[in-house]
């Protein structure tokens, strides 16, 4: 049986070959240059010993020894030595000794660098001083016809083996780069694209939309109580569920589109040039494909998926994110199994009878807190799910917003303000397109602050909290006009009254017959909503 090299010998064995071959070949041209001369036979025995017999020996030494690689930068001095020797047995022979000098450097700069260079040097010095002691000092430097034939083998062969051994520790080194630059950029169980450089896609596509304008799509996928997938058949089974659904990903995405791991069950997947429209119906398709081809054969692993298309409102990758995040809550709060998309304003499902009041008991003492103090003075206040269903609200946000009894979410709040010209002054035609822009923005930042101008003439002051499992809480102070001016002055060309209202703020004229500030009326998701 072969046996196995570790991967600590393996550059000793590596110059194996080479010392092989080079020594060898070194034995000959020495062997051109003793064959003029006429010397004892027992001088042939050292450097027959050291053609031949060395580099096995060297191989053996440097193969048990617990740093080899050491061991062979040695082993390279000991060549330097006897060579040496050598030179000074062929009377400093131009040729062979120039050659010999030059290719041991050559593999010393290899081994070592500049360092091991300059001490192999030394040690080649030291071993013709040596020889010179032993052998007595002989000066014929002339190389004549056959020294330079001996010559040719070793200066033909012994570069092209060196320079192989070069080429494959290159190739080597190339494949070890790409491989931990590819373990560096993935993540090792799915092979998807890990947390940290799937962000920084992101954060690349977001810069792109802020030089070009063209739309990207964010999803942030959840898979469905895959805790009890590993409680009850096992983390194999979880593991299978993961990889699986990553494959599932990339059968179903397109080359362009930028799927990753984020972080336990939950993946991210980006999509350039593509609309929130597409990308929910492509999310849909995936979503029921969970159902029809199931992950796992003994159950059927459902997913949560919440979509964010890219917009000018968003400020950075960061709030572009969270806004795909409180989607995914709003997916979970919705039930699960579902796809929700920034900006879709249709009604959210109720909750069971009973569903918002025992969510609510989840932290009764510190809920109760809050909202006790929250009921207390002229603040309003109002408390949105991650589904934006009202939750609860104070009498003075009720009375504000003339909220009716069957009002259960904030789009039912709003159309029913628009409809009645009551509450805060919506100045646009296409109350669901305004509803689109104010859910898109409402969740993109964990703190807003802007001043809403009501239709009877006050001014409010509104601080707006989103945390970070999609609950949103709106607290409204009344503020005098001159207090009523935006805390974002970015400003936007008006909108004509005949048309849409686009997404962001837009500069507003002053009412009449009293002047007031431009910017405290509300033709935009920021002046107008209560959260």
């Amino acid at each position: 049986m072969k046996q196995k090299i570790k991967p600590s010998h393996s550059f000793a064995r590596a110059s194996y070959g080479p010392r092989v071959v080079g020594l060898a070949l070194g034995f000959v041209s020495v062997a051109g240059v003793l064959v003029t001369r006429d010397l004892p036979w027992w001088i042939w025995i050292g450097p027959l010993l050291h053609g031949i017999v060395w580099p096995h020996l060297a191989w053996i030494w440097a193969s048990r020894s617990a740093e080899a690689a050491r061991a062979e930068r040695r082993n390279l001095l000991i060549d330097h030595f006897f060579g040496g020797i050598w030179i000074a047995v062929m009377g400093f022979n131009v040729l062979p000794s120039v050659l010999m000098v030059t290719l041991m450097g050559m593999d010393s700069m290899i081994a070592g660098g500049r360092r091991q260079f300059i001490r192999g040097m030394l040690a080649h010095a030291g071993g013709a001083a040596v020889g010179v002691l032993l052998y007595g000092m002989h000066w014929q430097p002339e190389s004549g016809p056959s020294q330079v034939l001996a010559c040719l083998p070793l200066l033909l062969l012994h570069p092209i083996s060196v320079g192989q051994i070069t080429y494959r520790a290159l190739t080597k080194l190339k494949r070890q780069r790409e491989e931990l630059a590819h373990l560096s950029q993935h993540d090792g169980l799915t092979d998807l694209y890990n947390r940290r450089h799937w962000e920084n896609m992101v954060k690349l596509e977001f810069a792109r939309f802020r030089r070009s304008g063209e739309t990207a799509t964010l999803v942030l996928v959840d898979l469905d109580h895959f805790k009890r997938v590993n409680d009850t058949l096992g983390h194999a089974a979880g593991d299978a569920v993961l990889r699986g659904f990553a494959k599932r990903l990339r059968n179903n995405l397109r080359n362009t589109d930028t799927p990753g791991r984020y972080g336990g069950e939950e993946f991210g997947i980006l999509l350039p040039y593509t609309a929130a429209r597409e990308a929910g119906e492509l999310m849909q398709r995936l979503q029921a494909s969970l159902t029809s081809e199931p992950l796992l054969p003994q159950r059927t692993v459902t997913a949560s998926f919440g979509v964010a298309a890219l917009s000018k409102d968003l400020t950075s990758h960061e709030a572009w994110m969270r806004l795909a995040d409180q989607m995914l809550y709003r997916a979970k709060d919705r039930g699960r199994d579902c796809v929700v998309t920034a900006g879709d304003s249709r009604p959210s499902p109720l909750l069971p009878a009973d569903g918002l009041q025992r969510r609510m008991r989840d932290d009764a003492a510190a809920m109760k807190r809050v909202l006790a103090g929250l009921s207390l003075g002229d603040i309003g206040a109002v408390l949105f799910d991650p589904s934006d269903r009202l939750a609860w609200a104070n009498p003075v946000f009720l009375q504000l917003y003339a909220v009716q009894p069957q009002a259960r979410c904030f789009g039912d709040i709003m159309r029913h303000c628009h409809s009645q010209q009551t509450g805060p002054r919506i100045e646009t035609e296409d109350i669901d397109a305004w509803l689109a822009v104010a859910d898109a923005k409402r969740r993109s930042g964990p703190r807003r602050s802007f001043t809403i101008d009501m239709v009877d003439g006050r001014y409010f002051r509104v601080e707006e909290m989103s945390f970070d499992d999609g609950w949103l809480l709106d607290l409204l102070t009344e503020v005098s006009a001159e207090r009523a001016a935006p805390l974002d002055p970015t400003p936007v060309p008006p909108v004509p009254q005949a048309q849409k209202t686009p997404p962001g703020p837009t500069p507003q004229a002053p009412r009449t017959p009293q002047a007031q500030p431009a910017s405290a009326t509300a033709a935009s998701p920021d002046a107008v909503r209560p959260g």
